[in-house]
């Protein structure tokens, strides 16, 4: 109540910035006016890009499991159309998954080979037509999902994709083709015209593509990781629309599919032990020589990294001042038009010289910097228990920066747009979080070796994704998000997982075979790294949590320095406890 209380609500101070900083004058929601920052930087950013080359392409669809070769394809019941005798078939392509569709043999001998993504029309009488079946946009799942979305989903993360499978269908047919000295050509219309351009693209023996209208919009099941930019050959012809193919895939496809790529995810925390072989975790000290590449790697082809270009002021206006604390909102420049924006809440009980530890508080999905400080409603209020403001009137100096994960469709769709190029929202976060630590850390009234991060679920994200590349957090704590991370995203087997939800910015292009929660918890090491868990958050169950953090705490012990890590259960849903957690700070601190 003390709190409610002492809080001065004066309009008149906001013109009073914070020392060394110039008055804060914009207006308007600064969240929405930091998204459109980032969306005017995702556009320029996407001006004059070309595509990837084709066995880069390769990589970045998924075209990397061998194919299966085979003799003839398998053939159900025949009629005769014409010249052809035309049958439903099914041909092999990877381990454990077959394509299926109809073929059309000539009674003569075959001279030539057609994949047609189409319908297929005027069939000339010496020519073999494949014509594989496409997944369909039929919803499934909890999630209702489309199923080529559903399959995008799953793949995605683990380096694959619905695209890469279903050019993998074709070019089995080209194998097939090619090895009888027939040449080939695709035809593509719809959904068909996008896997007739991959396909032609990517390999050499297809001797022409010939594509009609690639459709529009471009749906999540497109998106591509780095695959922005024209794709242009001289095999590539564009033709008039015409009709799309009329076979749809089977259930028995879509669940061959699917099953492929849930294989894929059991497979995946070997994959990622074979990939981290030549890191040497036996000491911090070996871990520290072989660290480079691997976090060279997760910034670019993880998160991805954005260009800082501070130009212009810091500003600030004063926007809280209790018995305990005064707060300003602050703007920082980054790069043209992004800017970082939060709120610093500075302890009135600071002496005049003296230096205190810094703790940056991250809210969580939708939320804003008030929500930690002083709850607009009572769910905020519950969520995150105003641990902001606990912090500060235990002495900390505390900053609550505003991330762009807020007004839903209008943040998600800087996803999809920052993607193709090699981006994620969290390039931008970064680069936010960064230019904010070199301001703060320069104040004097900051200690810099004392610097703490601590965030609730997308904010515990947050504390997953960015100290890795921000050495001067020295002190994480992630609370309502830590995971097996790749079972959260792509298994089939549990409700809770993002493979149901209507979040799709979660996905990142092969996470699950590079860097699980564990792994950016040793990015981090040896640094103090803490996991806060609710027996009933919904976000995973308990029994996730633990078999991952069991790494980080067999990891710190190798290290000998069991004392910087922990994990804090407590009886409680998705939100911020603050016991063992403000017990770790001011340990990990040393405050005071």
């Amino acid at each position: 109540m003390r709190f409610f209380a002492s809080l001065v609500f004066v309009c008149g101070l906001a013109a009073q910035p914070y020392p060394g900083t110039v008055p804060l004058e914009r207006s308007g929601d600064l969240s929405l006016a930091m998204l459109a920052g980032i969306d005017a930087y995702l556009d320029r950013a996407a001006l004059g890009r070309e595509a990837a080359p084709p066995a880069r392409l390769r990589e970045l669809i998924g075209v990397v499991d061998p194919r299966r070769p085979f003799d003839a394809p398998s053939l159900g019941p025949a009629k005769t159309v014409g010249v052809h005798r035309v049958a439903p078939a099914a041909w092999p392509v990877l381990a454990g998954l077959d394509a299926e569709g109809i073929v059309w043999q000539p009674q003569a001998k075959a001279a030539r080979c057609r994949i047609a993504l189409d319908d297929a029309p005027n069939p000339a009488p010496d020519e073999m037509i494949w014509q594989p079946a496409l997944l369909g946009l039929e919803p499934v799942g909890k999630g209702r999902h489309a199923r080529r979305e559903y399959v995008y989903r799953m793949a995605y993360p683990l380096g694959r994709h619905i695209l890469g499978f279903e050019v993998q269908m074709v070019l089995a047919v080209v194998d097939y083709c090619a090895a009888r000295q027939l040449p080939v050509t695709v035809t593509g219309q719809g959904e068909g015209a996008v896997v007739a351009l991959y396909s032609t693209y990517l390999d050499e023996r297809i001797a022409e593509g010939r594509l009609g209208p690639l459709p529009a919009p471009t749906p999540l099941w497109r998106n591509i990781w780095k695959g922005a930019g024209e794709i242009t050959s001289p095999r590539l012809r564009r033709i008039a629309a015409a009709a799309p193919s009329p076979i749809a895939a089977s259930e028995a496809h879509f669940e061959q599919m699917v099953e492929y790529c849930q294989r894929l995810l059991r497979g995946a925390e070997a994959r990622r032990r074979a990939w981290w072989a030549k890191a040497d975790l036996s000491s911090p000290a070996a871990w520290e020589k072989t660290r480079a590449p691997y976090l060279r790697h997760y910034v670019e082809e993880g998160i991805g990294a954005i260009a800082a270009n501070p130009v212009g002021p810091i500003a600030s206006r004063r926007l809280y001042d209790t018995v305990d604390y005064t707060g300003w909102e602050v703007t920082l420049p980054v790069a043209g038009d992004v800017f970082a924006y939060g709120i610093l809440l500075v302890p009135k009980s600071l002496k005049p010289g003296e230096r205190r530890p810094l703790v940056i508080a991250q809210h969580g999905l939708e939320g804003r910097p008030q929500d930690l400080i002083q709850p607009p409603d009572a769910k905020a209020a519950q969520v995150y228990g105003r641990f902001a403001a606990r912090l500060v009137e235990r002495g900390f100096i505390v900053y609550a920066p505003q991330n762009p994960y807020i007004h839903g469709d209008r943040f998600r769709p800087l996803q999809r747009k920052a993607n193709p190029l090699g981006l994620t929202l969290y390039s931008f976060i970064v680069a936010q979080h960064k230019a904010t630590l070199d301001w703060l850390e320069k104040l004097p009234i900051v200690d810099p070796d004392r610097i703490g991060f601590y965030g609730l679920s997308y904010g515990g994200r947050t504390a997953m994704l960015v100290p890795p590349v921000e050495p001067r957090y020295k002190v994480v704590i992630c609370s309502g998000n830590f995971n097996e991370w790749t079972w959260k995203i792509a298994s089939n087997e549990a409700p809770f997982t993002y493979l149901f939800t209507q979040e799709y910015e979660m996905f990142d292009f092969n996470q699950g075979n590079t860097f699980g929660h564990f792994e950016l918890a040793a990015l981090m090491g040896p640094r103090a790294f803490m996991v806060e868990r609710g027996h009933a958050d919904g976000v995973g169950i308990d029994e996730w949590v633990s078999y991952e953090y069991a790494k980080v705490r067999r990891l710190y012990a190798n290290w000998n320095v069991g004392e910087k890590t922990t994990i804090e259960y407590f009886q409680g849903p998705h939100q911020i406890w603050g016991v063992g957690t403000f017990a770790f700070l001011h340990q990990q601190l040393r405050w005071p």
